[in-house]
């Protein structure tokens, strides 16, 4: 008698004539391996349907915050620097979608917006920077004489 037989064409790594490298397929031939679309919600702030990638991560248990992300930067930038989205967009179109010091556009898939430079000690809005100009101002702590310095070191 003899045993079961076995269709080794479904056993992870052996070839088959539709893939010749099975080491690059993380599953059984034949199985389908899209990934399935993800859930959209209805952000609390906007009304606007978006995909759970668009939402911060409320805890530990995977549980999505009800405001999305775009709304969330909007608010803290209107609590903490007093610039409301209007007024945002005002400097974005004055600046024509440019960095105020490298004239650079959003290049970025992490940073969606540029931060609102403002003189620390007055509070005065200077206009919107990239994330590394932003950066390197700030470790210059604003001090123009030490600027001065870095653009003669340049120099050199």
């Amino acid at each position: 008698m003899t045993g079961p037989t076995i269709n080794t064409s479904q056993i992870r790594g052996t070839p088959t004539k539709d893939n010749p490298e099975p080491r690059l397929s993380n599953t059984l031939e034949g199985v389908e391996t899209r990934r399935e679309a993800l859930p959209t919600y209805i952000c609390s702030k906007c009304d606007n349907k978006k995909t759970e990638d668009d939402y911060y991560l409320k805890d530990r248990n995977g549980r999505r915050d009800t405001t999305c992300k775009a709304c969330r930067i909007i608010a803290q930038r209107e609590k903490t620097l007093g610039v409301t989205q209007d007024q945002y967009l005002s400097m974005f179109t004055k600046q024509k979608g440019q960095c105020g010091i490298c004239r650079k556009r959003l290049y970025s898939k992490r940073y969606k917006a540029f931060a609102v430079d403002h003189d620390h000690q007055t509070g005065h809005i200077r206009g919107l920077l990239c994330t590394n100009c932003n950066t390197g101002l700030g470790l210059f702590k604003d001090d123009p004489v030490a600027l001065q310095r870095a653009i003669e070191w340049t120099k050199v």
